[in-house]
């Protein structure tokens, strides 16, 4: 079996991956690279009081997500929310927020916050909408949303939430799967977080990275990856186990 080794953060949907990819004849290896601390929930939870303030939500993170659960100290979403224009990215996220926050969103098969944008312009065609979107996010959000929906005419309310750092045992993980000069088949990257910590591990170590095979999710982090001077073999256009095992498969 070809060993795959996965780089990202811990969630809910690691035994999908590892189901999937075991049935179309892979090894998953999965290194926990990202960690997160969250921060402003008292902030996030004065805006979550007041949906009169605004046309929706807007989650493009599963860190999002959270930030709003806990935000909420135990107690509901208003349900106000639930008469507005929600949005997220990735089906897991949607099943997510269906789970933890009883409410509905839209956009989830967009794949990326650049499609969600044009998404929300299609969905939003003909309806008045005035007041901001608020948007839970993280320190590395890119701006990619905010642009796009600016230009078609819509306002976004960010609130920094949480903040990316990188996981106590990346190092340790790394070294121990490169160690005695061997190298796994394929990496997967998850986000350009994601490659830029362990690309910093990669060469304060000098590890050859010629006979692996890597995978970007999404655009953003191919460019990421592109530009540490790394080859994209493979790009899953849209971050589902489903999408994954396809761009392996492949390969």
């Amino acid at each position: 079996m070809k060993k795959v080794v996965i780089l990202k953060s811990e969630n809910d949907n690691s035994e999908v991956y590892a189901a999937l990819l075991q049935k179309a004849g892979f090894e998953p290896v999965f290194v926990p690279t990202l960690d997160f601390c969250f921060k402003n929930l008292d902030v996030l939870r004065d805006r979550l009081l007041s949906p009169y303030k605004y046309s929706g939500l807007i989650f493009t993170s599963p860190r999002s997500i959270t930030a709003v659960r806990d935000a909420l100290g135990g107690h509901r979403l208003k349900d106000d929310w639930k008469t507005l224009e929600n949005y997220c990215v990735g089906e897991t996220s949607h099943d997510l927020i269906q789970r933890s926050l009883e409410l509905d969103t839209k956009g989830q098969q967009s794949g990326n916050a650049s499609n969600l944008a044009d998404v929300m312009k299609t969905d939003l065609y003909n309806k008045t909408i005035t007041l901001p979107f608020l948007f839970p996010c993280g320190n590395l959000k890119q701006d990619v949303l905010q642009n796009k929906l600016s230009e078609y005419g819509y306002s976004m309310d960010c609130v920094e939430v949480y903040e990316t750092v990188p996981h106590k045992d990346l190092e340790r993980s790394l070294v121990n799967l490169f160690q005695d000069g061997s190298s796994p088949e394929f990496l997967l990257f998850f986000s350009p977080s994601g490659i830029n910590y362990c690309a910093a591990i990669f060469e304060r170590h000098k590890f050859d990275l010629s006979m692996c095979r890597i995978v970007a999710i999404g655009p953003s982090t191919k460019k990421a990856v592109e530009n540490k001077g790394y080859p994209v073999h493979r790009t899953a256009e849209k971050p589902s186990p489903e999408y994954v095992v396809s761009a392996l498969l492949d390969s």
